[in-house]
């Protein structure tokens, strides 16, 4: 597989769009947080922060299969790539409630930001039962605006229809991945294809083949390269989410901006572990058993399951269906007729998604 290491420029392009139409957009529907009451101007704030960040990859490929499907009027199109970011905010931040996580994009997560808000005001009751309920909450508004921004979208109403249907296939595959994967984790299920299925629909359908669909649909694209741009995505998502797996235990926390323990101290049942379990020997799937999901893993304990997980072939062995993933991905692309440049930013993604470190 090629190497590539940084985005393409029309991506970054894309991204730079979608900041500065969220950062617009954004506005009115925190405007009226903020006047319903001013308790809930630390809402807003967080909300605004929060959304600050992002690499936009799932609003990006909207446009792309906006732009795949022969359209051009990506403002047309706008509130809709605006709504996937919303969504993955809301997914993120009820994300790190179930996994308790401390640390999201270098900085504390939505649920201890205000546990330490109530641990400083001295108000009643429990500070990590507040920060939690808050975080839910905030997820919750991004949702709801999420299905606004999407309706704004100015194209006809069959398309919006026929991509809203898909929005909400999209949601629907990306709550069952996330009970599958909290099911497999917390009944200690280690299994090649249940953690293939959660890569699915937990994320790779999420992050690539839906948005690109969505996209290609509002264009109103025939159900040809709609069908095409998902057998492009779908291997496209599951090297999306084999990488992210990856980096989740061996990535560098300050360029992933979260710890490298956290999936080993979760307990995550991802193709990693289960490639794992399968290679081990007796002794080392014993330590694998005792540490995982071990919510006071030390960082000594942390290396020694890196180890074990590297020196037995699995860390080779994810980071082999990544790359067939991403060969699979530019099999499928090189038959879709689509414009030359939108297939060239696609194929440079693939790569790029490859070999991501963040």
């Amino acid at each position: 597989m090629d190497e590539v290491t940084a985005p393409p420029a029309a991506l970054a392009d894309l991204k730079a769009r979608v900041d500065t139409a969220l950062e617009q957009r954004l506005a009115a529907p925190l405007a009226r947080l903020t006047d319903a009451s001013e308790v809930l101007l630390p809402v807003a704030e967080e909300l605004e922060a929060f959304t600050a960040e992002g690499k936009r990859i799932r609003p990006a490929l909207l446009l792309l299969g906006y732009q795949a499907a022969g359209a051009t009027n990506l403002d047309a199109v706008t509130g809709p790539a605006l709504a996937l970011e919303l969504l993955h905010t809301c997914a993120l931040m009820h994300d790190d409630v179930i996994d308790r996580a401390a640390t999201r994009r270098s900085r504390p997560t939505v649920h201890v930001r205000f546990a330490d808000q109530h641990r400083t005001a001295g108000w009643g009751g429990d500070p990590n039962d507040y920060g939690e309920a808050m975080a839910i909450l905030i997820g919750d508004l991004a949702f709801v605006h999420a299905d606004e921004f999407f309706l704004t979208a100015e194209v006809a109403s069959e398309a919006l229809l026929a991509a809203f249907r898909r929005f909400t296939e999209l949601r629907e595959e990306v709550m069952v991945g996330q009970t599958l994967d909290l099911h497999a984790a917390t009944s200690r299920t280690t299994d090649r294809e249940l953690a293939l299925t959660v890569a699915t629909l937990k994320s790779g359908r999420y992050s690539v083949a839906r948005p690109l669909e969505i996209g290609a649909l509002l264009a109103g694209a025939g159900e040809a390269l709609v069908r095409g741009l998902g057998a492009f995505g779908d291997p496209l998502g599951r090297a999306f989410q084999v990488r992210d797996d990856l980096l989740g235990v061996f990535g560098d926390d300050a360029t992933t901006g979260k710890s490298s323990a956290s999936d080993l101290s979760e307990g995550k049942r991802t193709l990693l572990i289960a490639e794992a379990y399968a290679r081990a020997d007796e002794g080392a799937r014993g330590l694998l058993d005792r540490h995982l999901g071990d919510t006071e893993l030390t960082e000594a304990q942390a290396s020694q399951l890196r180890e074990i997980i590297d020196a037995c072939g699995a860390r080779a062995a994810a980071e082999e269906y990544v790359a067939s993933s991403i060969d699979e991905a530019r099999r499928h692309l090189a038959t879709l007729d689509v414009p030359d440049a939108v297939r060239a930013t696609l194929d440079h993604i693939a790569v790029w998604i490859g070999g991501r470190r963040s």
